[in-house]
């Protein structure tokens, strides 16, 4: 005689293994700069903007989630001002990630851009983030990795966290030099499909 409650237990395995074979999320890679009229730049250099790719197709990567490490680099030159560097989602609706297809009815949608962390470090620690993971959030309130959104006092290299004065990467690499790493670990909330954003870094002078 067949026991229900085993039975009932199956099907919620089954169930779980055909909706952990069907989630990715796909990432677009830019890169922007402003220039103003004093001949004061910035910019990145010697840079691609990579695709990137999170695939949840093990219980395994739902339940530990996905890192990628090294996934860019930042490398600054920044002549004639201090600077501002930011970073942030760019989707079509804002906060939410841009939803390709979906195979099951199942699990929560849309999905923010939140689940999508960064982690972003130099050498010198410059960053002001810590060199911690930290959940990306929209470009309209972009998450600043030097400066913020005020005018910020000026933070020569070597001068700790936020070092924002002009210099760059070739002559100071531990300060204008930036590793960035990617995290994704959604568990099993989320509804299982195909899914893209793209993320922007941003260098302006600091106004």
């Amino acid at each position: 005689m067949n026991n229900p409650e085993k039975s009932d237990y199956n099907k919620k395995i089954f169930s779980i293994k055909g909706w952990i074979l069907c989630w990715c999320l796909s990432l677009i890679i830019c890169f922007s700069s402003a220039t103003n009229l004093m001949a004061q730049s910035g910019g990145f250099e010697l840079q691609t903007s990579p695709n990137l790719d999170f695939v949840f197709n093990t219980f395994e990567k739902y339940e530990n989630g996905i890192v990628i490490p090294h996934a860019l680099e930042l490398n600054i030159n920044a002549s004639g001002a201090q600077w501002d560097l930011y970073m942030g989602a760019t989707t079509t609706a804002a906060g939410s990630w841009n939803e390709l297809s979906t195979y099951s009815s199942v699990g929560i949608s849309p999905i923010p851009v939140n689940i999508l962390q960064a982690r972003v470090y130099s050498q010198g620690n410059t960053q002001i983030t810590g060199g911690t993971f930290f959940p990306l959030t929209d470009v309209a309130a972009p998450v600043y990795i030097i400066g913020s959104i005020i005018d910020d006092p000026g933070v020569s290299c070597g001068g700790g966290p936020g070092t924002n004065e002009a210099g760059d990467y070739l002559t100071s690499p531990s300060c204008y030099k930036f590793n960035v790493d990617f995290k994704v670990d959604p568990g099993f909330t989320y509804r299982p499909g195909l899914y893209t954003m793209r993320v922007d870094f941003y260098i302006i002078e600091d106004l």
